[in-house]
């Protein structure tokens, strides 16, 4: 498992990672979920021993990366799929990474089949697509069959056969006892592959908790479609409802079914469709993070 315990980190006057605690546990996949510039990266690099903490700990299985008598053989890690010679093929790659740590040459050949690359293994990666690169990256971090992995955007350059493959393939490894730290900015892809969330912002955590539960944090809506919307958005706004356009429908939050039923009929509209909206991961992570975002949109949407 991976534990964080009041991690932080300083450039300078800037405070990159604020006192930052939680756990990740093995037998699940873990997004690790922030805005832009929250610290993530740094977390990550921390976490690997590539950067040096100004206070606190990472350690991986109760150990700093440090005093991993065999690193490789305990963490794998996908931090920058390109860090790899061009001019190198990919089974020299993974050949060299196994012979540098007295790992078996034989596990090479088996990495780059468990990631789908045995038919370009003679192929130089300079030619390789980014999606090749990232599969390249995921054999690497399991070279030394590793119970802890931290992947960085391993989606990024994947076509969509790609994404439900690594989708699955990352669930697969958890389901193996696995510890599965994932970080994605693609919210629809984590919400089918993360059962836990670690989110932060400008450095500091703001939930480490199932994604139910984090969903279940953000307010819901009411979705209402009527041919009598104007109506319906002039008696909403003097009750002072919070609402928004989401094509030929309203989205309402802060009102109950019920309300809005009672307003609709006291209006004389007519109701197509008055139905619950549960938040996405999208929406809960939008509104939990409104307030440490880097940029800010001003408005969601127009109203009417």
């Amino acid at each position: 498992m991976i534990e964080v315990r009041q991690l932080t980190k300083r450039y300078g006057p800037q405070t990159v990672v604020n006192d930052l605690s939680f756990g990740v546990q093995p037998g699940r996949v873990t997004g690790f979920l922030g805005p832009n510039g929250s610290g993530k990266t740094t977390t990550a690099r921390m976490i690997l021993g590539l950067t040096e903490p100004d206070e606190g700990s990472a350690t991986v299985n109760g150990r700093t990366y440090r005093e991993l008598r065999r690193p490789i053989c305990e963490i794998g890690a996908l931090i920058n799929a390109g860090a790899v010679m061009p001019s190198k093929t990919a089974i020299d790659h993974l050949r060299w990474l196994a012979a540098a740590n007295g790992i078996n040459r034989r596990r090479a050949d088996e990495a780059l089949g468990m990631v789908g690359l045995e038919a370009v293994a003679g192929r130089k990666v300079g030619g390789f697509s980014l999606g090749m690169k990232q599969r390249l990256g995921i054999a690497a971090a399991l070279i030394g069959d590793p119970p802890v992995l931290i992947f960085d955007e391993p989606i990024n350059g994947l076509d969509p056969e790609g994404i439900r493959w690594i989708r699955q393939f990352m669930q697969e490894l958890a389901t193996q006892g696995r510890t599965v730290f994932v970080s994605s900015h693609l919210m629809s892809e984590m919400a089918l592959t993360a059962s836990e969330l670690v989110v932060i912002g400008q450095g500091r955590l703001i939930a480490a908790e199932s994604v139910e539960a984090f969903t279940a944090r953000a307010d819901s809506s009411v979705r209402l479609r009527s041919p009598q919307l104007e109506e319906i958005v002039v008696a909403l706004a003097i009750e002072g409802a919070s609402l928004w356009r989401n094509g030929d429908a309203l989205e309402i939050v802060g009102f109950s079914i019920e309300q809005i039923g009672a307003l609709c009929a006291r209006v004389g509209a007519i109701v197509y469709e008055l139905s619950p909206q549960r938040a996405s991961l999208e929406d809960a992570f939008m509104q939990l993070t409104a307030t440490v975002c880097e940029y800010v949109p001003t408005s969601r949407g127009a109203a009417a």
